[in-house]
């Protein structure tokens, strides 16, 4: 990996940087795991996982985290595309955004971690659980369903 990652002599003892080797896609090293690149020809790092490159970035290095809430009735399992209830309870629910894979997407029901394809599917702007949400205790948040969409998988 040395040979790929160079540590230019610094002149300024505050800045630190190292350098990842630049090189379009058809000139970029077979691999081996572990390696790190730019790619200049899709202007993204890439890293070498299992015989395959992966990117890891896009060149425009901002991102949009989006968050939905919405609160359990104790009988709705489908919410988004106009079911169930939002946090408020004021409207029908409505995923901000398409997903394609259940695993773009993170789940949270009362604070707990929901397992893709296990604890919920998606379709579309559509998730739905195996079992329904808890309903308002008035006592704790057992009811209220978080969904945060944004966090993108290496390689994609």
């Amino acid at each position: 990996m040395g040979r790929y990652v160079k540590n230019p002599k610094n002149d300024n003892p505050g800045a630190v940087a190292t350098e990842i080797v630049s090189v379009d896609t058809d000139t970029r090293p077979t691999g081996e795991n572990g390696q790190i690149i730019y790619n200049t020809t899709l202007n993204k790092f890439q890293a070498y996982i299992q015989s395959q490159w992966y990117t890891m970035s896009t060149s425009e290095g901002t991102k949009t985290i989006t968050i939905d809430k919405f609160q359990g009735d104790g009988s709705t399992t489908v919410f988004g595309n106009n079911s169930g209830n939002t946090l408020d309870g004021s409207t029908q629910a409505n995923l901000s955004f398409s997903v394609a894979d259940e695993e773009d997407i993170i789940v949270y029901v009362g604070g707990v971690y929901q397992i893709p394809d296990t604890n919920y599917t998606v379709s579309g702007n559509q998730i739905t659980f195996g079992s329904a949400p808890p309903a308002n205790d008035g006592a704790s948040s057992d009811h209220i369903i978080t969904i945060i969409h944004g966090l993108h998988k290496i390689g994609e």
